[in-house]
């Protein structure tokens, strides 16, 4: 793997810091990953911290299938805030997968994130 992960409990979230470098065949895993993570510690809400990963051009038909992913695996029964910086694209990936009902955002600071997850809302999924 090209890339490495740790988990951290926080209250009633979880936090992932994925590291390294990125390679679609490695990120194409973690929707399962954070599931089983979430499912492992009882929890819905993960914030999936990716600045630490050093990223080329990510070609948008990549973004493009780890949205659909994401979507497919995780569904609206997790709440994911996503840390990304830099690239516009990131916006895309967020898109695809909101597009299909997964509950994710992309944000630019841990705080931001976990203000999202935090506040509680009526789209928040049940933990099933």
């Amino acid at each position: 793997m090209s890339s490495l992960y740790s988990v951290e409990k926080e209250k009633n979230i979880l936090i992932m810091t994925i590291s390294g470098k990125y390679s679609y065949t490695d990120f194409i895993k973690y929707p399962k990953i954070i599931r089983n993570e979430c499912i492992k510690e009882k929890r819905n809400k993960i914030i999936v911290n990716v600045s630490p990963v050093f990223k080329s051009d990510i070609p948008l038909v990549e973004l493009f299938f780890l949205g659909e992913k994401i979507a497919s695996v995780l569904k609206d029964h997790f709440k994911v805030a996503l840390i990304w910086d830099g690239e516009n694209h990131n916006r895309f990936l967020q898109k695809v997968a909101t597009n299909r009902l997964a509950l994710i955002r992309t944000f630019d600071s841990l705080e931001n994130a976990k203000a999202w997850l935090i506040r509680d809302r009526e789209d928040e999924p049940l933990f099933s």
